[in-house]
């Protein structure tokens, strides 16, 4: 689930469903693996934050062409 801070919004949206989970089960069990889950999850959270950022800062500043990104992957069919 650590790879998904790939996909901004989707990342976003397991990483905080997994930190939530990672809390309740910590306040349970207070075991290792909670404390893991919780750690992987923030960890997961920080880098979709940082790639939900970047990625809109290159699309509001013009450094990223929609029009081409369109091309390039109607190029791939």
């Amino acid at each position: 689930m650590l790879l998904l801070w790939v996909v901004p919004v989707l990342g976003l949206m397991l990483s905080i469903a997994g930190l939530i989970l990672g809390i309740v089960s910590y306040s349970d069990f207070k075991g290792s693996m909670a404390r893991s889950g919780i750690f992987l999850n923030s960890l997961g959270l920080g880098l979709s934050i940082l790639n939900l950022t970047v990625s809109l800062y290159l699309f509001i500043s013009g450094d990223v062409d929609i029009s081409h990104l369109v091309e390039q992957l109607n190029q791939l069919d």
